[in-house]
């Protein structure tokens, strides 16, 4: 019954993938329901099956990454995720990515490919966490910008493009900086497209 049920949760969130590959070229009009205004409690193991927290990370910016093995546009972020992580200070900037999949195809896929930042792992538990978010979260990949002090700055949907983060990391290094309150941020990720 549980292999069964994942089997429908991969097959939805395949869907919803595809679905957000067109959606993700656009940053997310704020959905109905804009979610919680600081980063909720999420408690999800590394790959050595330790719990960690994502309060771990406070006080620096946190870029969190809620991806899948099977998840083509989530893949093809990923090393424009790793490049932000590797060019920032870790103690500054913390790129932390969720699989929602299984452990074995999620080890496999980051020794392929070299990507080293923070990662946790579950399959319904994290398809949970992601749920916290609100209506926000709809397909993968998911991204969540949090400033050092807790507060959610932005919400995307779909694949990241290096216009998109650099505007994000622009904004985000203001807000760190004491330079833009945190309202302001959110107003300017929400309205921000591609090419603006």
């Amino acid at each position: 019954m549980a292999s069964r049920r994942n089997l429908l949760l991969a097959g939805v969130l395949g869907l919803c993938a595809a679905a957000g590959v067109w959606v993700g070229r656009r940053m997310n009009p704020p959905p109905a329901d804009p979610g919680p205004e600081r980063l909720p409690d999420i408690v999800l193991n590394d790959l050595s099956g330790t719990p960690r927290a994502l309060s771990e990370w406070s006080g620096r910016t946190l870029l969190i990454n809620f991806w899948a093995t099977w998840c083509a546009p989530c893949r093809r972020e990923m090393p424009l995720l790793q490049a932000l992580q590797d060019g920032r200070d870790p103690e500054r900037l913390r790129v932390i990515g969720i699989a929602i999949d299984r452990q074995d195809p999620v080890e496999r896929f980051l020794a392929e490919t070299g990507v080293n930042y923070p990662v946790l792992i579950g399959q319904q538990d994290a398809m949970l966490a992601a749920e916290r978010f609100g209506s926000a979260f709809g397909a993968l990949p998911f991204t969540v910008l949090v400033s050092p002090d807790g507060y959610i700055l932005g919400m995307h949907t779909g694949e990241l493009h290096a216009p998109d983060l650099e505007h994000w990391m622009g904004i985000a290094d203001e807000v760190a900086e004491g330079r833009l309150p945190v309202p302001e941020a959110r107003r300017r990720l929400a309205a921000w497209r591609p090419g603006s």
